[in-house]
Formats: structure tokens, C-alpha cells, sequence
């Protein structure tokens, strides 16, 4: 039911809306906006254009279907909602605002909403022009940028209220833009985010014109003569480094190799080793053999010169042309000639030619390794730790390939920021697309966003790495040449509180993807933070929001209780599947026994790591029939039985899996 009052073209002042308004009882029993929408948009449209203003407490709770109408209403017919109530209950009314490309207001407070209505009437009374000359959503000056959602339309929020309880002015709040322009790898994004991580068709990748540099500095002093595992750890280095620059050949790389300690015609003094550092093989391409040999001609003798040597790799490194420098320390120990080799390490990231520093620390105690973890942060890169032979050569071949990687362009960079609220009772509203950051954060800040899902439905969200890691430099903040940075997906409930999925951390090069998940069993959405607690986090890092029905659906996913109404069934021939882990505790089925059976039940996770329980209970007394974590059950059954799995894979490390059921009688 909806009446007219004024029809369209009424004049009406402030004391005529005021007696209008002061006529209504609010005495109806249901919530159907949708023949009145449809009124005020078919009125509008007969006029060209304008838009609507639809106040309300309440989501539709009948039949009608008022998105349909938001979707249908026109290029130039904007729905605006003006939500009053608790965000939790009303947050899904932005979708009509979202489709029609209308401003959504959440008012939590009668102050909010006295405060709303002049602005908010000023702002869609223009000055002058059509209503296509309206700049629909247009952003106040200095307010903050985005609530954002598909379908390539232009919504904005209005600065004057909260858009979430808890906000205050500009925190969550702005316009959005989700045409996605200057994104060229979006479609490629929107079939599969998690392909992208391993770059994108031959025919658009692009030559890097210069060669990325690759200086390694091995570490030939005396204590590489000591053995492990029977054998000199000077011949496992040697073994590791020559099976790890077998990669460069072919790419557009040039590679040198320097030493230090090495030369056993000096004095094995401090004074007459500490300035043996060389190099041994100059830059080239194509010469893994000749590094090799190279290597393998050393012995390991003297002292451990490394501020020494690598301020010698980068003054070499001042004078070669190339798209990256990459300088690679192999040690097995300290500095031990008195000088500072992190000071040396921040000098080459300060440099014109902006040089990354890759320390792999060899067979190291833990004050070892404390030093040499220093060196590789000044380095503006990364320490990686290699205990035994095993770990040396799998840490060199992973720096030799990010070097061989860096030498193609993947796809480019996708942008659509979208500004984030800073505490979770300010997330910001999204839609199901994608999305970057849009701002650079320091470690330990996130910026907040809350998802609508219903009962039933799995939220993920997929995080991409687009750049290397945003490193301070006297000229402030900028991205580093080569060194691998990490990106945090932090997953809450709708209060704020910690899922138990916890989160989810990526860490790499470009194109690094991982992913986060909520599965919704209470129809609460949820409230995810993008950030990093250790790193500064990039403008441009990349999050995609979907959201997917719950593979088993509803039945199951509620509760767990082997007594309750809330059950999926298997299927007559004892064949069933389903999904569960993250917030899915637990799933409850039910198998139909015609006759006195002996049945074997068994039941096989997709993911072998996955931790759970299975009991089977008489659905008639609810008396236990059997339990077990290996995965298979004999039981003796009359009539109906139910099965319980239950999740019992660790909060703080949470995992999710397929799994199917296998009923077979004996």
C-alpha cells in the first residue's frame, strides 16, 4: 500500500511539510517501500529526471523487491536513503543507493538527523541547469574519498552524519568511482585475482630495457673451513650459489661475484686480511658457469671485512647501467675488522642508484644473526636464515629468481582507491569488487570496511601485493628498488571483536596474492582491516570482495546441536559433501536407516591438515553411537542417525575445507 499526498508539481513551504508530517501515526505492521518507490520514480522519469528521498527504520520485510526498482530507475533518477537506526540492521539499504546512484545517510542519533536535513535538501536543489548538469555524489572539499561497490556508478555519502555508529565527520564517508578506468588488468583481476600472481599472457608483457644487476659477495674467510654434516661449509656455499645462478642464463640479468678473505698469501692478520675483498668475476650476462668456476677456485682463510666490501659492490654498482641493483651477502658470521656494515648497508638504499641490500645469514648463533638481520633491514630488503645446506641453496635460488622475475613487467598496476574507516565502527560500506588502499600507512594503522552477508554466504577477501615495500628516505617515503614487502587482511565481526579466522598475511614480491575468509552462519556480516603491522603499507595494495553461497548451505552450519532441527541429510545411496572450517564449527547431517545395519562411516578432507571430529548419534534416545578423529566410524544403527563434524583445527591458525561422507552398510 502507498498513497500520493502531493502529486509532483505542488508548491510546498515549510509550514505546509510540517503539518503534513505531524499528520502521521506510525501504526502499520510491515515495511514494503516498493509501490512507493515505484510512484516517485515513474513520476520523475515523466519529468526528465530528479530524485528521490525515501526515509525509513527498516529494511523491506514483505514480498516486494524495492533493489529490483533502484536497479530499473534510470540514468537520471537517483534513489537517496536516509537509513535511522543501528548500522548492523540497516547497512544492506545502501544497495538501493548504491544501484541507482543515490546518496545513503545512516542517521544513529535524533541530533544526526536535524543536522542532515537542511544540507542534504540544499544539495539536490540546484542553482540552475538540468538534472544532467548535476554533478551527481560530488565530495565536499577535504573530506575523505570512498563507500564503494560494482556496477560502474558514481555514489557519494554526505559528510554531515556518521556513516556507521561510532564515525564522526569524513571517517568512512566520501565518493566512488567504480569504472575502474585506469585499471587495464581488472578483467583479468575479476576472472581470477589468484592467476594474476603468476603474471599475465606473453603478448602483454612488456621488455624491461635495461638488465637488473645482481652482485653476490661469498664469504671466504676462515670459519667456512669449519665442517657440517661431514662436510666444509666454504664447499657447500660454493655448491649452493652454482646451482642457484643456473637461472640467470637467458635473462636480462648481469651478474658479478666478489670475496672476501679468500687470499692465502696474506698474513692472517687483521691488518692483512681485513682489506681483501675483490672482484672476482665482473659484470656480464649469461656467465653462471664462470661465477661457478670462479667460486669454486676460493679458500677459505681470512677475516670477515663487510663493511668493507659492500661499500666497495656499491661504488661498482655506481657506474653500471641498470634497471635494478641487487646485492647479495653470503656470511657465516659477523663483522670482525671493526667496521659498520649497517651504516654501509643504508648508505647503498640512500644511493642515486637506490641499491637493495640481501643478507643470507650461513649456520649463524643468534648474536650472529641479530647483526646481520640489521643489515639486510638497512639494506632496505630482507634477512633470510639458512640453517643447513638445504635452506643455503633454497635462499639463493628464491633471490635469484625474484631477480630473474624483475626483469619482466606483469600486468599493470590497478587503482581504485577507496578511503577505509580508522577504527572498525567506522568501516566503510563495499560491495563485492575490487579495490586499492588508496593512502600509505604506517606500520601497526589499518583502515577498516564492513561487508553485508547473509545467512549461509562466504565472504572472502583476496589480497594482491602491486609494489615493492615503501621504505624512509631523507626525501621521504618512496618505493624501494627490489625489496619484497607484506600486506595483513585482519578479519572481525561486526562489533569489532577477532574471528576466529584471525588473519591472513601475504608477503612477497609483486603479484603475491592470499586470501582471508568469513563464513556468515548468522547473517551478521562482517568487518575486515587492511594493514600491516611491521611494514609501511603501499598506496596501491589490492583487496577483491566477494561474496559466494556456503557450499552445504544453511543446514548444518547453525549450531551443531545433534539434537536440533538444523541438519543437512545424506543422500539414500550414503553419499554426501560439504565445506567447513573458519567460522563454521560445526555440521550436523542425517541418514535415514531402514533395518537393523551394521554401517561404516567414513568421511575424507579435501585438506589433509584439517583437524576435526566426527560423532555419530541415535536420533531417536540422542545416545553417542561412536566418535573418532581418524576419520572412519562402525556403528551399529535401527533407524535414523545423525552425524556431527565438528571443527577442531586451532583458533590462531585456522584453516577450510571441502570434505566428503561415505555411508556404507556391511
Amino acid at each position: 500500500m502507498a498513497t500520493v499526498d502531493y502529486p509532483l508539481g505542488a508548491r510546498l513551504g515549510r509550514a505546509e511539510i510540517s503539518a503534513f508530517a505531524g499528520s502521521f501515526v506510525a501504526d502499520g505492521h510491515q515495511v514494503a517501500p516498493s509501490a512507493a518507490l515505484q510512484n516517485a520514480v515513474d513520476d520523475l522519469r515523466a519529468v526528465g529526471g530528479g530524485r528521490v528521498i525515501y526515509f525509513t527504520d527498516g529494511i523491506s520485510s514483505c514480498r516486494d523487491d524495492p533493489l529490483w526498482i533502484a536497479e530499473r530507475s534510470g540514468p537520471n533518477v537517483a534513489i537517496d536513503i536516509v537509513a535511522i537506526g543501528k548500522a548492523e540492521q540497516l547497512h544492506s539499504l545502501a544497495e538501493l543507493a548504491l544501484a541507482s546512484g543515490g546518496d545513503f545517510y545512516l542517521i544513529t542519533s535524533p541530533e544526526d538527523l536535524f543536522k542532515l536535513g537542511g544540507p542534504m535538501i540544499n544539495d539536490v536543489l540546484p542553482e540552475g541547469g538540468s538534472f544532467g548538469e548535476i554533478n551527481v555524489g560530488e565530495t565536499p572539499p577535504g573530506e575523505l574519498p570512498p563507500l564503494a561497490g560494482e556496477g560502474g556508478e558514481t555514489v557519494s555519502t554526505n559528510p554531515s552524519g556518521p556513516l556507521f555508529s561510532g564515525g564522526n565527520s569524513g571517517e568512512g564517508l566520501g565518493r566512488i568511482d567504480t569504472g575502474i578506468k585506469s585499471c587495464p588488468a581488472f578483467d583479468l583481476l575479476s576472472r581470477n585475482l589468484l592467476d594474476y600472481s603468476k603474471g599475465i599472457d606473453p603478448v602483454d608483457t612488456l621488455p624491461v630495457p635495461d638488465p637488473v644487476a645482481l652482485a653476490f659477495i661469498l664469504d671466504a674467510s676462515g670459519s667456512m673451513a669449519a665442517r657440517q654434516a661431514g662436510r666444509a661449509k666454504m664447499s657447500i656455499a660454493k655448491e649452493a650459489l652454482a646451482a642457484a645462478v643456473t637461472r640467470i642464463d637467458g635473462a636480462n640479468v648481469i651478474t658479478s661475484l666478489w670475496a672476501y678473505g679468500f687470499d692465502t698469501r696474506l698474513a692472517k692478520t687483521a691488518e692483512a686480511s681485513c682489506p681483501n675483498t675483490q672482484e672476482i668475476v665482473p659484470f656480464a650476462r649469461n656467465q653462471s658457469r664462470r661465477v661457478a668456476r670462479a667460486a669454486n677456485a676460493l679458500t677459505a682463510y681470512g677475516y670477515t671485512p663487510l663493511a668493507t666490501s659492500l661499500s666497495a659492490v656499491g661504488e661498482s654498482l655506481q657506474s653500471v647501467r641498470a634497471s635494478r641493483r641487487i646485492v647479495v651477502l653470503i656470511s657465516d658470521g659477523e663483522e670482525t675488522c671493526g667496521g659498520d656494515p649497517i651504516a654501509a648497508a643504508a648508505r647503498l638504499t640512500r644511493a642515486g642508484v637506490a641499491v637493495s641490500t640481501y643478507v643470507v645469514g650461513y649456520d649463524l648463533d643468534a648474536e650472529q644473526r641479530k647483526q646481520l638481520e640489521a643489515v639486510a633491514e638497512a639494506g632496505g630488503t630482507e634477512y633470510l636464515d639458512a640453517a643447513d645446506k638445504n635452506a643455503l641453496a633454497e635462499a639463493l635460488k628464491e633471490i635469484v629468481e625474484f631477480a630473474v622475475e624483475k626483469t619482466v613487467r606483469i600486468a599493470p598496476s590497478c587503482e581504485n582507491p577507496v578511503q577505509g574507516g580508522l577504527t572498525p565502527e567506522a568501516a566503510t560500506l563495499l560491495l563485492p569488487g575490487i579495490y586499492t588502499l588508496g593512502e600509505l600507512l604506517e606500520p601497526g594503522t589499518y583502515r577498516y570496511y564492513r561487508v553485508a552477508t547473509e545467512e549461509g554466504q562466504r565472504g572472502i577477501v583476496r589480497g594482491l601485493i602491486q609494489s615493492q615495500q615503501y621504505v624512509t628516505g631523507d626525501d621521504g617515503p618512496r618505493e624501494s628498488a627490489s625489496a619484497p614487502t607484506a600486506m595483513t587482511i585482519d578479519m572481525l565481526y561486526p562489533d569489532g571483536r577477532p574471528t576466529a579466522a584471525q588473519s591472513a598475511r601475504g608477503a612477497g614480491i609483486p603479484g603475491t596474492a592470499f586470501d582471508a575468509t568469513f563464513v556468515d552462519t548468522q547473517g551478521i556480516g562482517f568487518i575486515f582491516g587492511i594493514g600491516d603491522n611491521y611494514r609501511l603499507m603501499s598506496p596501491d595494495a589490492l583487496f577483491e570482495v566477494s561474496v559466494v553461497p556456503f557450499a552445504d548451505g544453511v543446514g548444518g552450519d547453525a549450531g551443531g546441536d545433534p539434537k536440533g532441527n538444523d541438519f543437512s541429510t545424506i543422500s539414500r545411496d550414503g553419499q554426501a559433501a560439504g565445506h567447513i572450517g573458519n567460522e563454521d564449527l560445526g555440521d550436523l547431517w542425517r541418514y535415514e536407516v531402514d533395518a537393523s545395519s551394521d554401517l561404516t562411516i567414513a568421511v575424507e578432507f579435501e585438506n589433509p591438515d584439517f583437524r576435526y571430529r566426527l560423532s555419530v548419534f541415535d536420533e531417536a534416545s540422542g545416545k553417542r553411537l561412536g566418535r573418532s578423529t581418524k576419520g572412519m566410524i562402525r556403528v551399529s544403527a535401527n533407524a535414523a542417525i545423525r552425524l556431527l563434524i565438528e571443527n577442531r583445527t586451532p583458533k590462531t591458525r585456522p584453516l577450510f575445507s571441502a570434505y566428503t561422507i561415505d555411508v556404507q552398510h556391511e
